[in-house]
């Protein structure tokens, strides 16, 4: 989908008690623990290695994983403490009727109850397989795609509220393509060998679901060999994870009536009553249409295709969408797919951890709110605050004393650091769960009810005033976000512990990691995409054109750069696709950098552990970034992921810094550092 917001990484509240247990854990606990390094090697010519070398050799990934890393580690912290919230809410049956606790206690118990789960089989879908057999004509089509919308299935396209690219102060209706099972349109073209026997791996899987809803072999077959041309045509037709990243490019402002005229076969009167847009007015500031060319190829298959190959790729996306839901032959051949064929994990998460997301899926903010009134104190917020504070001051330091950068475009640029709005912690405004119903008798139900009350809690912002103060991750998140629209950074309580934030911990660690983080959500506001809004959040181009020109000679060594490494096989990481998060990770640690440096004015700095504090922070920037990742997994985050494997945060990021070198004692021509002419500094 569209890059609303920028995040840290690809997919948790802790205060100073956890921080205790943490270090409680093992005696000799340090920030920088110098076991995790491997210092037969030289830092300036494999820093990462240096770096993470003995913790990379001797932590191999868990077979229930794709990737073992710092983040895995804190994410696992902080499951223990919401398994014990949710152990607590499953067994309390005198929550008062309505609470959350209650809903909270229901759709855990029921995640739980695998023998019930096991029993039902497929019953849980019966009703609606059913509404699709009965289905006799491409206007029942129609009616019946419109009602599995509600629940986030039927393919062909999604719709979601999201703020007008160019007028953010408008909530309106966005249209993006969707329907693929495969995670991205090239996955059905590459005609390498490890591309052809994925599809072949698909195409067994589609049959394999088909043949559990009930067809003999030879039928399921036949039946996916259909749905899988329905969904080779849409791939054709997509837009690229990469062309996508071009805002402008999926911005296509319409008139309810311009969609009509665009796809006169797509029945939008009946889609839009079933999902609670039925007022034409809700559609008075317009529409965006992501892809218009897409949406032109699905109205052209709506002709083409049969009643019979509508209602099975109806029945797939189903069948697709919820296999993880329903008994263990559905859920099993899902993960072989999904997560062993695909990422290469080898066995399945304890049905706890399973329950837990699923219980995050429906209801994350709820469980979120107790989450904060166990684990994070007002002295983190405070101490974030202060940081955020200095980070954004040496960035607005670094701006006024950019050279490439005119007055012009440097003013323009002060103006929306100066409006950057700043979310620590959690939400002061709650979301209202009343309108969610659930019990203790149908799991699958009770995630149905709560899929469709996100949508219709998402579409209902349409046409109403934009809710500024909102946040777009739960506090127990581990992650921060840039939302250009609203030009707002977050960093949810989750984030605020160790190896990110460490209230034990010296400054150069702090500021290495959680400040390096901080400085990577600021500089999004800057990077090829950011910079194009302006303070308001608004799509609108305030760079002159010498100096856009200046920016894109830079970016675009960048791009060389991650480009020329290599992240497993022959396969490259690709410098364009990862261009946005390769900025901010050099524009964060740069100004978290002299951030600081500036605490230490007038002041000693001390060694520890035999470290200088600027040594210090970037072995802090690299812990961050320890990951040992299956080869399954590398290839799918090369293929379709925004950010560069971790390996290459770290290296690709100081290879840009002289003040790493001086740091280390480094000398021209190391490995770790670029030449002059291909070093890059933007912000």
């Amino acid at each position: 989908m569209k890059k609303f917001f920028s995040i840290v990484f690809i997919f948790t509240i802790i205060s100073v008690d956890i921080f205790s247990q943490v270090q409680s854990s093992a005696d000799n606990y340090k920030p920088i623990n110098p076991a995790n390094l491997n210092t037969s090697v030289n830092p300036t010519v494999d820093f990462y290695e240096y770096s993470n070398g003995s913790w990379l050799s001797n932590n191999p990934i868990p077979p229930e994983y794709s990737r073992w890393g710092s983040w895995n580690e804190i994410i696992n912290n902080n499951n223990d403490v919401l398994k014990k919230i949710l152990e607590d809410a499953s067994g309390n049956t005198s929550a008062p009727k309505g609470s959350n606790l209650q809903k909270l206690g229901d759709l855990y118990y029921t995640a739980m109850d695998t023998m019930t789960i096991e029993k039902e089989g497929m019953t849980p879908l019966k009703n609606d397989l059913a509404r699709i057999d009965a289905i006799q004509s491409k206007e029942d089509f129609q009616k019946v795609f419109a009602y599995f919308k509600k629940y986030r299935s039927g393919g062909l396209f999604a719709l979601f509220a999201n703020q007008d690219d160019k007028n953010s102060s408008n909530v309106i209706l966005n249209i993006f393509q969707s329907g693929l099972g495969l995670p991205e349109k090239d996955y059905y073209f590459r005609n390498d060998e490890r591309s052809k026997q994925l599809r072949e791996k698909y195409r067994e899987f589609m049959i394999k679901l088909f043949i559990l809803s009930g067809n003999d072999a030879i039928t399921a077959s036949n039946i996916a060999g259909k749905v899988y041309d329905i969904e080779t045509r849409l791939a054709k037709a997509s837009m690229s994870r990469v062309d996508m990243r071009e805002t402008e490019a999926t911005y296509h402002l319409m008139t309810l009536s311009e969609l009509k005229s665009l796809t006169p076969n797509v029945s939008w009167d009946v889609l839009f009553s079933e999902l609670g847009l039925s007022d034409n007015n809700r559609f008075e500031n317009g529409l965006n249409v992501a892809q218009p060319e897409y949406l032109k190829e699905v109205n052209r298959m709506l002709d083409d295709a049969s009643v019979d190959d509508w209602k099975n790729y109806l029945k797939w996306n189903l069948l697709r969408n919820s296999a993880d839901l329903l008994s263990p032959d559905f859920a099993n051949a899902n993960f072989d797919f999904y997560s062993t064929t695909l990422r290469g994990v080898e066995k399945q998460q304890p049905r706890w951890k399973k329950s837990l997301q699923y219980v995050e899926n429906a209801m994350g903010e709820p469980l979120g709110q107790l989450f904060i009134e166990k684990r994070f104190t007002p002295e983190t917020k405070a101490k974030a605050l202060e940081m955020v504070k200095n980070i954004k001051e040496s960035f607005g330091e670094r701006l006024r004393k950019n050279e490439w950068m005119s007055d012009a475009s440097k003013q323009e640029a002060l103006k929306k650091l100066a409006n950057f709005r700043v979310k620590i912690g959690y939400t002061d405004k709650w979301k209202d769960y009343s309108g969610l119903e659930t019990d203790r008798k149908s799991f699958y139900n009770n995630m149905m009810n709560a899929t469709a009350f996100g949508t219709m809690l998402n579409l209902d912002k349409i046409a109403k005033p934009v809710e500024r103060d909102e946040w777009g991750m739960y506090p127990q998140t581990v992650n921060a976000q840039y939302n250009q629209s609203k030009n707002d950074i977050t960093f949810p309580a989750g984030i605020m512990q160790p190896p990110f934030y460490d209230p034990n911990a010296d400054d150069a660690v702090n500021y290495g990691a959680i400040g390096a983080v901080i400085g990577h959500e600021i500089t999004h506001g800057f990077d090829d995409q950011g910079r194009k809004y302006d303070g308001n959040g608004n799509l609108r181009d305030w760079w002159t054109k010498e100096d856009a020109a200046k920016f894109k000679e830079r970016t675009d060594k960048l791009t060389a750069q991650y480009s020329s490494y290599i992240a497993i096989d022959s396969l490259h990481v690709n410098g364009v696709l990862t261009l946005g998060e390769n900025i901010a990770d050099l524009g964060g640690l740069i100004v978290a950098y002299y951030a600081l440096e500036k605490t230490f004015e007038g002041k000693e700095k001390p060694l520890i552990d035999g470290f200088t504090p600027e040594q210090r922070f970037f072995l802090a920037f690299s812990q961050v970034w320890k990951t040992n990742s299956r080869p399954e997994a590398l290839r799918l985050q090369v293929n379709t992921d925004p950010h560069s494997p971790g390996k290459y945060r770290v290296i690709g990021t100081i290879a840009n810094m002289q003040e790493f070198m001086n740091a280390f004692n480094g000398k021209p021509g190391d490995p770790m550092i670029n030449s002059d002419d291909k070093k890059v500094v933007i912000w």
